[in-house]
């Protein structure tokens, strides 16, 4: 009865309700005023972690940053689906200072001791002030008083470079100082780099003697440093890890080829490293030849490069040239429409790692990788496919004789940036989907990719910026859910009781359970499987 009189009830209400006529309409009213009105509901839109940041985005519709899965080159978001999308980077895109996350930022600025400092760099990169005497000469810096260029590290690891003369007042230009005439015929030139910096020379008229060289007092606390045969200097610390490397020096005139966008005229510079106790002295010596040739087009630049490594890298290789060129922050890839000295083409090759720990055993439902071109061989605005790979690791050793393993061939997009008039520079992607899939399903806390040119079309060459650029680094952005894990609690009753391991029921109709976890919180369907004979197709 009393069920029978709660379902009666609304139903009465509702045919009283539906009698009901409608009231004649009020009288019109003025506006209320704006602070009357209410606004819509704000959302955060960031979260502790990643169940916090799955009830936002729920409620605002919207993505929800988790902070928890913040780290040096990776982004997580928790999208109102349910399903999460992580941003990876080929380069350091923040770092922790006083225990906040902060965006690199590589703007240079004075500080108040007269040096010049980027607004945040991740290796606490600091350059040199104006002050000391300059020297006369190149030959004078051989023995004059060296003054700090450039430092980065912080604590007690540290990486410092000298210029053995005074230095005039900086000019400074966004992510590059030009100290001018640092030394008669000569400009100094330090540019910021996301893991570290670029150090120029810059020989603005022909030497009048052929003995040029000069001399970078380095000092290295805190690490080991260590030549290697190619003429590179690799930073280690106390525990043998690798913490930085210095590629072996290398020098270009003013030409460039149109095509390619390339210095043509390259060659490598002398390396003489001579230990002084904690100071290393880089001894360099341009290769006379090359400056006293008539057709070497002035000014010449000679380029020693130092940075940090970390857990991403990225590098390229490039018939002709055996140096390193991790602490670049270009990549190249395809045919230049350029020869070697020997006839031979000077085609490139680049290579991505990332760090894929975060979408580990996931299910990946989308993938694409985002790289900045900002120069290709394409004249006739077309645009030009290019090849993405699964490949072995790339290192700091990788070179055109000794790539890393091209695996198999996952994409083949079809875009082109980065001439003027064909729309400037601009972002080209590829869909990755299948290739991220692969990875995350073999649980690669590290994955590496390939990129190159399907052709020797000179059309096909590209060059983009590369993880140490100051913008647009590489990234890597995956759409994925995780695994649940495996249930690993079976039962079956009632009642619910084990004999030796084996659950015995007293029903035709037995009720089946289990303990399920799901590390992001979806809902978790659960299939079970029941077999008359173990080891033989399920019933």
């Amino acid at each position: 009865m009393l069920r029978s009189r709660s379902l009666v009830v609304p139903a009465a209400a509702t045919l009283l309700l539906a009698g009901l006529a409608a009231p004649a309409a009020p009288p019109a009213q003025a506006a209320p005023p704006p602070s009357a009105v209410p606004k819509p509901q704000q959302y955060a839109t960031e979260a502790a972690d990643v169940m916090s940041a799955r009830v936002l985005a729920r409620l605002s519709g919207k993505r929800v940053e988790a902070l928890s899965e913040r780290d040096e080159s990776a982004t997580t978001w928790v999208n109102p689906d349910g399903s999460l999308t992580s941003e990876l980077s080929s380069g350091p895109i923040r770092f922790q200072r006083d225990g906040k996350w902060v965006d690199v930022d590589l703007t240079l600025e004075p500080a108040a001791d007269g040096s010049i400092i980027p607004r945040a760099h991740p290796e606490g990169l600091r350059l040199g002030g104006a002050g000391g005497t300059r020297a006369r000469s190149m030959a004078e810096t051989r023995t004059a008083k060296a003054r700090t260029l450039a430092t980065i590290g912080e604590g007690d690891q540290q990486i410092t470079l000298q210029w053995k003369g005074g230095l005039p007042k900086p000019d400074v230009d966004g992510t590059t100082v030009t100290y001018p005439n640092a030394v008669p015929g000569a400009d100094v030139v330090v540019e910021a780099t996301r893991t570290g910096f670029e150090q120029y020379t810059v020989i603005k008229e022909r030497p009048a003697t052929s003995a040029y060289s000069y001399t970078l007092p380095l000092r290295a606390r805190g690490l080991t440093v260590t030549e290697q045969a190619d003429g590179s200097l690799v930073f280690t610390d106390a525990r043998k890890r690798k913490r930085a490397v210095m590629p072996a020096p290398m020098m270009w005139d003013a030409r460039t080829d149109p095509l390619s966008g390339e210095h043509t005229n390259r060659a490598p510079v002398g390396l003489d490293v001579v230990k002084r106790g904690d100071t290393v002295d880089l001894v360099l010596t341009p290769d006379p030849a090359f400056l006293a040739d008539p057709a070497t087009v002035y000014p010449v630049t000679v380029d020693p490069t130092t940075a940090a490594l970390g857990n991403v890298f990225d590098t390229r290789v490039q018939q002709g040239e055996t140096v390193d060129w991790s602490a670049d922050t270009e990549l190249y890839w395809g045919n230049p429409g350029t020869t070697n000295a020997d006839g031979s083409t000077r085609y490139a090759r680049a290579f991505i790692t990332w760090n894929t720990a975060p979408i580990a055993d996931s299910i990946v439902m989308d993938a694409k990788v985002s790289l900045y071109n900002f120069h290709s061989g394409d004249t006739g605005c077309t645009a030009q496919t290019w090849q993405i790979w699964d490949t072995t690791a790339p290192s700091t050793a990788s070179r055109w004789a000794n790539q890393p393993t091209w695996n198999e061939l996952f994409a083949s997009p079809t875009q082109t940036k980065g001439r003027s008039e064909c729309g400037g520079d601009g972002w080209i992607t590829g869909d990755v989907t299948s290739m991220v899939s692969f990875w995350a399903g073999a649980k690669y806390a590290r994955s590496h990719m390939g990129l190159r040119a399907p052709s020797a079309a000179t059309a096909e060459w590209k060059q983009v910026n590369s993880g140490n650029a100051a913008t647009n680094v590489p990234k890597l952005t995956v759409t994925y859910n995780y695994r649940p894990r495996t249930g690993t609690k079976q039962e079956a009753g009632p009642p619910y009781f084990s004999y030796g391991g084996a659950y015995t029921v007293n029903t035709t109709t037995p009720m089946l359970r289990d303990t399920f976890v799901d590390s992001n919180g979806d809902k978790v369907q659960a299939t079970f499987q029941v077999y008359d004979t173990p080891g033989v197709d399920p019933v």
